[in-house]
C-alpha cells in the first residue's frame, strides 16, 4: 500500500543527513556530462554513472524537504527529474517511456520520507505546494515533445526566474506552441492540465502572457486554439 506522509510532517532538510550538499553536486556533475541541448545520454549515464545517480536518489530518498520555499521546489522538481532518469534507464532504454505499462502511475520511489510514484509527486506533492503552473515547464517526461531537461539542478535559490524561462523557452518552441495569424496551436500539456491554468480561456491567457512579442502580434487577442500531437519519442541523443 502507497503511504503518503502530510508535508506538514516534513522537516527542514539539514545537515544531519549525511551527503547532502555532496549529492547536490554529484547530480549537478551528472546533468552537465550526460545532457545537451536537452536531450539525455541514457547509455553514457548508465555505463559510467549509474553509481553517482543511485547515490543521489539514495540522499533524496531519506532527506528531509527544506522550509524554504524556492529550494523545496527546486528539490522536488530534481527528485522527479532525477527519478524519470533512473526509471529510463532501468526498463532498457525504451523507445517511448508510454511502452512501458505505468511508467508515471506503477513503481514507487522514496522522495523526503514518502513513498510515491512519479504522478503522485507532481500531483500531490509538488504541484499542490507550489500552486504554479509553470512547475509543468521543468518536469521532464523523458519525451522529444515535453520540457526539455536543463544541464544544471533547480535546486538553489533562483527557481522562480528559472521557471520563467524554462515556461518562455518552452512556448517558443515548436513543440510548445505554434503561432499563425488569429490561431494558437498548443502542446496537449494544456488541456491534460487545464485546471492548473484556470480551465481553457485561463490556459490561453497564460500562454499569451509569456508568449514573445511577435507572436503574439500573429495570434491576436482572441486566437483560436487547437492541439498539436504529443511527441513520446524517448528525449535520448
Amino acid at each position: 500500500m502507497i503511504s503518503v506522509l502530510p508535508l506538514s510532517l516534513t522537516l527542514a532538510l539539514s545537515s544531519s543527513v549525511p551527503g547532502t550538499e555532496t549529492a547536490h553536486a554529484v547530480y549537478a556533475d551528472l546533468l552537465a556530462t550526460h545532457v545537451k541541448d536537452g536531450r539525455v545520454d541514457y547509455k553514457a549515464l548508465a555505463a559510467k554513472d549509474l553509481d553517482k545517480l543511485d547515490r543521489y536518489l539514495a540522499v533524496v530518498g531519506r532527506s528531509s524537504l527544506p522550509d524554504d520555499r524556492n529550494r523545496r521546489i527546486g528539490f522536488l522538481i530534481d527528485a522527479y527529474n532525477a527519478l524519470v532518469l533512473r526509471a529510463v534507464i532501468t526498463h532498457g532504454r525504451p523507445r517511448s517511456v508510454l511502452d512501458v505499462k505505468d511508467f508515471f502511475k506503477g513503481k514507487v520511489h522514496r522522495v523526503a520520507g514518502q513513498t510515491v510514484s512519479l504522478d503522485q509527486l507532481e500531483k500531490e506533492v509538488l504541484n499542490p505546494y507550489a500552486k504554479d503552473p509553470r512547475t509543468h515547464f521543468v518536469l521532464v517526461c523523458a519525451a522529444v515533445g515535453c520540457p526539455i531537461l536543463e544541464s544544471k539542478p533547480f535546486y538553489g535559490d533562483n527557481v522562480d526566474r528559472r521557471m520563467d524561462v524554462a515556461t518562455r523557452r518552452y512556448l517558443a518552441s515548436p513543440t510548445g506552441a505554434q503561432a499563425k495569424p488569429d490561431q494558437l496551436t498548443i502542446s496537449k500539456i494544456f488541456d491534460w492540465y487545464a485546471q492548473d491554468f484556470g480551465g481553457r480561456e485561463g490556459a490561453v491567457r497564460f500562454i499569451l502572457r509569456h508568449l514573445s512579442p511577435q507572436s503574439k502580434r500573429t495570434t491576436g487577442t482572441d486566437p483560436q486554439v487547437g492541439f498539436l500531437d504529443y511527441n513520446w519519442t524517448l528525449n535520448q541523443r
